[in-house]
């Protein structure tokens, strides 16, 4: 359920944080400021066509298979940690001073091996993490190429993420002309 939980929180990060590249990478790119503000101004909705492309859905199961098999690599460790424990509570008052603190530091070092790998593997910079940026790289590129392709042939020269549009013609929206574009 934790590592579930994890999926979906990582693929809305996905999301949001595609939403924000898309928006930079468009702004950023050679616009004459004069031209921006005589042409059409378009909008996308990203996070809908992100999610409609086969290659997230591949995305996905790849991210969920693979935070199962590190999950279940990390609750095995933590069962032999909490058993461990267990074990040494159990009979901690029948051992020599030495033989607690050998028992307390094997119990330390198995922590710290479970801390480690719950970070390596799940933690901000962790290998999940780089896996996601790894496999959405592509299809972040795909989609901002089907967009710009979309805006140079309808005239548009500025496209913004449909979020960032308080008030706008539904004529602007080239959500349904990208998706087409990448069915292409």
């Amino acid at each position: 359920m934790r590592m579930m939980n994890r999926t979906s929180m990582l693929i809305s990060v996905l999301s949001r944080s595609m939403v924000l590249l898309t928006v930079i990478s468009l702004l950023s790119g050679p616009a004459d400021a004069s031209a921006a503000a005589a042409g059409k101004t378009g909008v996308v909705d990203v996070s809908r066509i992100i999610q409609q492309m086969p290659e997230t859905k591949k995305a996905e199961n790849i991210l969920k298979s693979t935070t199962s098999q590190w999950g279940k690599t990390l609750e095995g460790m933590q069962k032999d940690f909490q058993t461990a424990m267990a074990d040494y509570e159990k009979s901690k008052a029948s051992m020599s001073s030495s033989a607690r603190t050998q028992k307390e530091n094997e119990l330390k070092t198995k922590l710290q091996a479970v801390q480690k790998f719950e970070q390596e593997k799940f933690g901000r910079d962790g290998a999940l993490a780089k896996k996601q940026a790894e496999l959405m790289k592509p299809i972040q590129q795909k989609v901002l190429t089907a967009i710009k392709t979309v805006a140079q042939k309808e005239g548009f020269s500025m496209v913004l993420e449909k979020q960032a549009m308080i008030y706008g013609d539904n004529s602007l929206d080239l959500t349904l002309k990208v998706i087409d574009q990448l069915n292409k």
